[in-house]
This record gives structure tokens, sequence and C-alpha cells, in this order.
């Protein structure tokens, strides 16, 4: 009785069927619940909202994490059911140490931190890739994944080069302009600001240079981040083309509504 239940609970939770309408309907109750824990998140620091309605947030958020918490002892429970976890102990071990429950189990536990981290619920949302059966947009993401996995080196060469330049340009900039300016630039560490927005090109202008020579050397440094903090976006985005392309959708019959397989004559 016990393992058809958790067979059973394995279905509605980790793999709900599109056929299966006690399995929509609780997901769709969970990714509702997501929203309105972010609303209310965001709601309470209204300061009006938050005098009026405080202690029915508060009762709201006790009574959401607590089905929060009941959801994630049923993954923890009901995950055997695949094989990778089939372990009683290690296996369930493995399975909350996995990236999306190791997230479950940090979004439940902002109810009790000190800080406020109920923001972070708002990531849960990655559940509705299953709740509204988009299975495509789940396999893009892999495939997405996956190209970015083959471009890691060049993702930390650029990563790499970008942390360099920004030590650079803030330890060249501080030589500058510090005897000028000594409260503005005090040190290197407080100087990677300013070459943090200057090689993005943010700019707020909380922090200029006033002497000629740092002047040019703004001006040189911020056309060369340019190019230096493209290199992140250029590789992303080949990553995304390789991914849209490397397995494009196959035709479907009009008619059967099949794929159509092509085969030489």
């Amino acid at each position: 009785m016990g393992k058809h239940l958790r067979a059973k609970l394995f279905h509605i939770l980790h793999k709900p069927s599109p056929e299966n309408p006690l399995a929509r309907r609780i997901n769709y109750v969970l990714a509702f619940l997501i929203l309105s824990n972010a609303l209310s998140v965001a709601l309470e620091t209204v300061p009006s909202v938050s005098d009026s309605y405080g202690s029915t947030i508060a009762l709201f958020e006790a009574v959401s994490t607590a089905i929060f918490v009941v959801e994630y002892l049923a993954r923890l429970w009901v995950c055997v059911e695949q094989d990778r976890f089939s372990a009683p102990i290690s296996g369930r071990i493995r399975y909350a140490l996995r990236p999306l429950p190791l997230l479950d189990f940090i979004v439940i536990a902002t109810f009790w931190m000190p800080f406020d981290l109920r923001f972070l619920r708002i990531a849960r949302m990655v559940r509705l890739l299953k709740v509204m059966r988009l299975e495509h947009l789940d396999e893009s993401m892999q495939r997405i994944s996956g190209a970015l996995r083959r471009r890691r080196a060049l993702l930390i060469i650029a990563l790499t080069v970008m942390a360099s330049c920004i030590y650079t340009a803030a330890s060249l900039l501080y030589q500058i302009e510090h005897n000028a300016q000594p409260r503005v630039f005090t040190s290197i560490p407080a100087t990677f600001w300013w070459a943090m927005e200057t090689l993005t090109t943010i700019g707020y202008g909380d922090m200029i240079p006033m002497t000629t020579l740092g002047k040019i050397c703004a001006g040189l440094i911020s056309v060369f981040g340019i190019g230096i903090f493209a290199l992140p976006t250029a590789i992303v985005t080949a990553a995304i083309v390789e991914a849209g392309v490397s397995d494009p959708d196959p035709l479907i019959c009009r008619h059967c509504g099949r794929p159509v397989n092509h085969t030489n004559e």
C-alpha cells in the first residue's frame, strides 16, 4: 500500500502527466502559492499594506511554508522511485543535494532566517516547466546548457580577462587620481567600483577623474572595456544560436500529426 502510494505521488510531484488531472491541479496550486508568496513579500514592503494587513500576510506566509515543507518532505520520500536515487538513505541524500531540491530547502529555510531572503521563492517557478506542459522549453534549456558547457573554457578565459582588466584599471586610476582626489579614490579596492562602472559603460558619475592624464586613461579604458565585456555576451549568444540549430524541430505531417521521416528514394 505504501509503495503504491509512493509511486502515485511520484508521478504527481516529479513527473506530472498532462492526462493526470490530480497532478495538474496540485502543481497549479503549488505554482499559485509560489507566485502569491512572491507577491506578498513585495507588498509587505509597502508601509500602508504592512500596517493594515501585516498579520494576514504573516499567517499566509506560515501556512504556505507549512505546505512547502510537506511538499519537500513528500518529494524526498518518493525520489527513491528513480533508479539513480533508489538507495533509501544515500539516494535521498544525493537527491537532496541536487540544485533544485537544495534550492527548495533554502527557500523554505528563509522563513526562519534572521535576514529576509523570502524573495528567493520566485526561483521555484522553474517547476512551471512541468506544470504548464512546456517539455519543449525544458529540452531547449537543456540544449542551451549543453552548448554553454562546451564553451566553459572560453567563458572562464573571458571572465579571467574581465577580472584582470578591472584590477588593472582600478590600480592605474588610483595611482593617477589619488593625490588629486584622496577622498574619492581612497584605495585600489575602493576604485574597483569606478573600474566596474566604467568598463561596463554604466558611468554613474559618483567617481570621476579630474586630472588630464586620468581623463585620457579613463577614456581609453572605457573604449577598451566595450570589447572586453562584450566577450561573455558573444559566447552566450553563440551558444544559444547553436542550441537553436543543432536540433531543429522535425517536420510534422498536417494529416496525421506525426514527424515526417525523410528517406532516400
